[in-house]
């Protein structure tokens, strides 16, 4: 029944019976129509005995697809509107209606007589939203009685008038008796196997008139003749009568999802804790009085129970059974409204393992999940009941203390970070100190947003760590520090955004050759800008000390690698006249997989690798020699050149150089800006541009800013020169046009 199961699915929804088949395969002629009468359905039946197809029925009205004499269209009409406006079923018996005959016999119509049952359906509002006509042909009964009345025949028992009308009327409530029995018979059988529970309660006291198999089940007793209190005493605590004594006396329908009901029924050790969606629905009469209750609904305890257990899934942490971030992110917000509207006082505390990477790194990823487990029912056992605890990811943990000043929390802080510093984790014959960094926040709804009260938590956090670890930084508002921290925690918002969405504009800065032209390619070092969402340009000393603090820099420095390799890739000379150097973050030197990263992006675009110079600063290759040598071999193996940037900032210079396999050094520019007034800067130059020149390595001098230091660079021997005064930095695309 496929316009009328979908407008009811919402009370079949959860029942394993194949309505659509038992309406299709119901060998009682059915037809479904709207409130209006406009035909939406028929099954097989229907359609056999009238000889019509479905295709010809549907969205007519239903006197316009069956046509009626005057007097027996009013009879239906009347009685379908009755049901629409009762909701009860209705019967109409010797309905006169012809129907066409097979074409292979010469009449064309014969007469027929059916009774017509109307029954409305209801949603789960207890609102008629189908009406349904199942009819039954009663034309050979209603031809006998016509025969047994003619005058004449063997069956005319008198003569006197009275007796005949007598003997008609009696033939026709026989008929129609038989008629009323098989349609009784069939709405027993429907009612019995009905989807889900139904219960009819007659009465104010609600007494239970009918049940069938499911509300059986359900209940686990005979309940007819009962009243409802009588039958189930269990529910008296429940809610469940005095719902039906409000839906009698009010007539307005009740509808409960997943209500909880406790049942004991009799003969079972144990009682049943069931969920189900039901409805009450008010029964009237023909002169609209509430005579009894309808009860329907489906048990939904294994639905009610998957929801719930996935419910729980996502919103706790699988390894800890710790709420997760997300849902700890619901409950913080919820507590900011809160104190918004209330002033309430809360406290978060942002919590930092300080021994998680340790433990994971020396012994395997079990011993860190185990290290996450002990740690979790430390936290768990030393916190008010009320404190919400969350895993926020990784080594990182969450508290969330209601009606708790600054000072409380403060110090239930520091009472965590001492009993986690007083166990001991042991791991097979390996044993670790543990210690926690904490961040304190307190907030009372005055001018904090989720977003800046996480944001300051964690910055308060990450000082914590700086300062040795293991130790607690409550936030002030007037904490210059953590405010750095805080603008540097939003920075790393705004460049994952705009590594996302391509905002690292690509600028280039030209470094000359003193002493003349030469015949080497000109050299440019690729700097990058951030265009803001608001197309603001940002430089990069105010972003890139967030990006190198919270271990953003080796995505940025994938992203300029990918972008001026594929810059040179399109520009058909440019490997040829220009070189291109781009900066290198300390982290990317602990990563193993660059150098086959920038391999291969130098083979998917098909450049000379030659054309690209990598530059790192001479303290990131000190703090990461072993790395940094290794890398550059390997890079250079490929066929890319190095650069040692700010080269002389160190203590013991001239003691690694031999080590690491450059092809420039890049002078820092603190030497270089007062090299023609500063003897001892001119020197420092001087002695690094001859040693240089022993080991083969070309020098560059930052800084250079006027034409008086470009000419002493010169007369020392220096072979490039960058600064101001010989190129501004420009879009790259721009510079290379105005070449």
């Amino acid at each position: 029944m496929s316009t009328s199961s979908d407008k009811s699915a919402g009370s079949n929804s959860s029942s394993p019976l194949d309505y659509e088949a038992l309406f299709r395969q119901s060998s009682t002629p059915s037809l479904v129509m709207t409130p209006d009468l406009i035909i939406v359905d028929a099954n097989d039946a229907y359609l056999r005995v009238t000889s019509r197809k479905l295709v010809e029925l549907v969205d007519l009205p239903l006197f316009e697809a069956f046509p009626l004499h005057i007097p027996e269209a009013g009879t239906i009409r009347d009685s379908l509107y009755r049901v629409r406006s009762n909701k009860v079923p209705e019967t109409v018996a010797a309905v006169h209606y012809p129907i066409a005959r097979d074409p292979a016999i010469d009449q064309a119509y014969e007469d027929r007589y059916w009774s017509a049952t109307h029954v409305p359906v209801l949603d789960d509002r207890g609102e008629v939203v189908l009406l349904m006509q199942n009819v039954f042909d009663v034309t050979e009964m209603q031809t006998r009685e016509n025969e047994k009345l003619a005058p004449g025949t063997a069956d005319d028992v008198t003569d006197t008038p009275l007796a005949g009308v007598l003997f008609r009327h009696a033939r026709l409530a026989q008929g129609a008796n038989s008629a009323l029995h098989a349609e009784r018979h069939y709405l027993r059988t429907l009612f019995e196997q009905a989807p889900g529970f139904v219960a009819i309660l007659k009465g104010p006291e609600h007494i239970f008139e009918l049940t069938n198999k499911a509300y059986r089940q359900l209940i686990g007793r005979e309940a007819v003749g009962m009243k409802v209190r009588e039958a189930l005493p269990d529910l008296a605590d429940q809610k469940f009568f005095s719902l039906l004594d409000h839906v009698y006396q009010s007539r307005e329908p009740y509808v409960g999802r997943a209500e909880h009901i406790i049942i004991h029924p009799p003969g079972e050790d144990e009682p049943r804790s069931i969920y189900v969606d039901f409805i009450f629905q008010a029964i009237t009469d023909e002169d609209n009085t509430v005579s009894g209750i309808f009860v329907s609904g489906h048990d939904v305890t294994e639905s009610y129970k998957l929801e719930k257990e996935l419910g729980y899934l996502a919103a706790h942490d699988d390894l800890t059974g710790l709420l997760n971030r997300r849902e700890f992110k619901e409950k913080l917000g919820q507590a900011i409204r809160i104190a918004q509207d209330t002033r309430a006082s809360y406290v978060l505390l942002h919590l930092d393992l300080d021994q998680f990477k340790v433990v994971n790194d020396t012994c395997g990823h079990a011993a860190g999940d185990e290290l996450l487990r002990r740690c979790s029912d430390l936290l768990s056992e030393g916190l008010p009941v009320d404190a919400t605890l969350a895993r926020l990811g990784s080594d990182e943990f969450g508290v969330l203390l209601a009606d708790f000043s600054i000072q409380r929390g403060a110090a239930l802080a520091e009472s965590l970070r001492e009993r986690l510093s007083d166990v001991e984790f042991c791991w097979g014959s390996l044993r670790f100190g543990l210690g926690v960094s904490v961040g304190v926040v307190g907030f009372d709804g005055a001018g904090f947003t989720l977003k800046e009260i996480l944001s300051t938590a964690a910055s308060a956090c990450y000082l914590a760590k700086e300062k040795g670890r293991n130790r607690i930084h409550v936030y002030d508002s007037g904490d210059a520090e953590l405010i750095e921290r805080r603008q540097e925690m939003d920075w790393l918002g705004r460049l994952r955004s705009a590594l996302q969405e391509n905002r690292l504009l690509l600028y280039g800065q030209r470094i000359s050759l003193l002493g003349g032209a030469g015949h080497e390619p000109e050299w440019v070092e690729v700097l990058v800008r951030l265009e803001d969402v608001d197309g603001t340009l940002v430089q990069p000393m105010s972003f890139l000390p967030a990006a190198e603090r919270y271990n953003l820099s080796p995505q940025i420095d994938r992203y300029m690698v990918r972008a001026v390799i594929a810059y040179v890739a399109n520009q058909k000379d440019a490997a040829e006249k220009h070189f291109y150097s781009i900066n290198l973050s300390g982290l990317t030197l602990n990563d193993p997989n660059f150098v086959d990263f920038a391999g291969a992006q130098a083979a998917q675009f098909g450049i000379n690798p030659a054309s690209i110079c990598f530059e790192i600063t001479e303290t990131a290759a000190v703090a990461n020699l072993t790395n940094a040598a290794r890398m550059m071999t390997e890079l250079k193996a490929l066929g890319f050149m190095f650069a040692l940037d700010d080269f002389g900032s160190g203590m013991s210079s001239f003691a690694y150089l031999k080590t690491l396999p450059v092809d420039f050094l890049k002078i820092d520019g603190r030497f270089v800006r007062d090299i023609v007034d500063d003897p001892i800067d001119c020197a420092m130059v001087d002695a690094t541009a001859r040693i240089a020149r022993v080991m083969g390595i070309k020098t560059v001098a930052e800084y250079a800013e006027t034409e008086a230091v470009l000419s002493r660079l010169a007369e020392i021997g220096v072979d490039y020169a960058q600064g101001f005064i010989i190129h501004r930095p420009e879009p790259l695309l721009a510079l290379d046009a105005n070449r």
